[in-house]
């Protein structure tokens, strides 16, 4: 799962509003006046034209329950509007960006795009293949959408947003006893030290410490997105690496890679974890496979209701860096959606994401997915579990950044993801694979010289 993005949308905060927004329009001719007692004649009642949308989404993997959520929505907006058909087109991770840029190199494809959020969002905003969200999205409807800030550009907000999903590390209680670890408070972090103090335990009692799958790669980008985040001040500080004024082989970009080819060294990760892709692993705690995964807020759901919800806890990733992006959060809206600038009702398109948006259906998506929808009118006491509230508050809560957004879609599938598959298969060290970011940013920038002058004028 490669952390991208979503849509914006305008001023229906009224319920009335919202209501004539999302009903079929129809216009009626004037009456004609008449004299003496007859009745005047029907008004003649003129039928909207009929709009066909075509939706790409990706949001399965991060929220279960979030493909038959957005049939649902689907169906009741065509009911409620019968000029509008909507079709869903359900997109894999793995082809996400390259999907939606073949279909930009051809101006053909969805209406409302699907895009991991920023980095990837840019590229498409770059490329002239969108039209702002901003554009069609009421500014008071808009302002009440969490993390627009990610794809947000100059003033104007390229990609809307539906969910918040945040990284952390789900474990197993009974297997932490048994290997006599205690897990740090909620308001706690373990550092680098204690959480591989807390591996060896683990290991030492026959158990599996963290489980991971990377055959896609995506296992190891979740290291980056948590780890390289820690040795840097900021995203400009990623920047300068992205655009050629500093170096990826630099240790505040990639040191961190010493420290995981070291787990992978000591056998911390399940031995399979270059046989299975990344969701395959969200099961091992739950399955008493491993004592700790990666998990974001539908898999921690999930895992809640496949096992004893008493037994399971969630951590926040251990600290290891000094930079200044150490102590943020790690949270995204994901996958952001985007008005393609193709599509012939781009109005009609922002109408569909901000019915996503209606007290209704965010309580519809929680229901459905037990994720936190990202938009500040949402009722927070539908989270009930203990668990759940803890993960809500993380967050929603302080800075928080998902370090992956803030590269470009080709450095990512050619450094971040290669870089991960090379340590798990440890087919090249830690130097290598600061080697090989570097090397897929060079050529980055060697093919993309117009975008690279878009990175370089980009104020983050």
């Amino acid at each position: 799962m490669n952390r991208r993005d979503f849509l914006r949308l305008a001023t229906l905060v009224s319920g009335g509003a919202l209501l004539a927004a999302c009903a079929p329009q129809a216009t009626a001719a004037p009456a004609q006046a008449t004299s003496g007692p007859a009745a005047a004649p029907q008004a003649t009642v003129v039928p909207p034209a009929n709009v066909s949308l075509t939706v790409w989404y990706w949001g399965d993997p991060d929220a279960p329950g979030a493909d038959k959520w957005l049939a649902e929505t689907a169906t009741k907006y065509m009911a409620a509007k019968p000029n509008v058909k909507v079709e869903i087109v359900t997109q894999d991770g793995s082809t996400l960006f390259s999907a939606l840029q073949t279909a930009a190199s051809s101006n053909t494809g969805p209406d409302i795009g699907s895009q991991w959020a920023t980095g990837p969002v840019m590229s498409f905003v770059w490329s002239d293949s969108l039209v702002p969200v901003s554009d069609y999205i009421p500014a008071d409807e808009l302002k009440h959408y969490l993390n627009t800030s990610e794809n947000t550009v100059e003033g104007k907000v390229w990609g809307a947003s539906l969910y918040l999903v945040g990284v952390r590390v789900i474990y197993n209680k009974d297997m932490f006893a048994k290997a006599s670890v205690t897990a740090p408070g909620p308001d706690e972090r373990w550092s680098w030290d204690q959480f591989t103090a807390a591996c060896a335990s683990l290991k030492t009692a026959g158990l599996v410490p963290f489980g991971a799958g990377n055959k896609d790669g995506y296992g190891g980008a979740w290291f980056f997105s948590n780890m390289g985040m820690q040795g840097i001040d900021s995203t400009d500080d990623l920047r300068q690496a992205v655009i050629g004024n500093a170096k990826f082989t630099d240790d505040k970009y990639t040191g961190w890679y010493a420290k995981l080819d070291d787990m992978v060294k000591k056998g911390y990760f399940n031995t399979d974890v270059m046989s299975i892709d990344h969701a395959q692993s969200f099961v091992d705690v739950s399955q008493s496979k491993t004592a700790m995964q990666w998990g974001i807020d539908g898999v921690i759901k999930q895992t809640l209701k496949d096992m004893d919800p008493t037994k399971v806890g969630v951590l926040k990733f251990p600290k290891w860096g000094t930079g200044k992006l150490a102590d943020y959060g790690n949270v995204t809206q994901s996958t952001s959606y985007l008005i393609t600038k193709w599509s012939k009702a781009p109005q009609e398109a922002a109408n569909f994401i901000m019915n996503w948006h209606t007290t209704e259906r965010m309580a519809a998506w929680f229901t459905a997915t037990g994720v936190v929808p990202a938009d500040d009118r949402f009722d927070t006491s539908q989270v009930t579990d203990p668990v759940m509230q803890t993960v809500a508050k993380w967050n929603t809560t302080g800075p928080q950044i998902w370090l992956e957004n803030w590269i470009p879609g080709q450095v990512d599938n050619d450094g971040d993801i290669a870089a991960g598959q090379m340590i798990f298969a440890q087919s090249g060290s830690a130097a290598d694979a600061a080697k090989l970011w570097e090397q897929s940013a060079t050529a980055w920038r060697n093919q993309n010289p117009v975008e690279l002058d878009h990175w370089k004028n980009w104020k983050q």
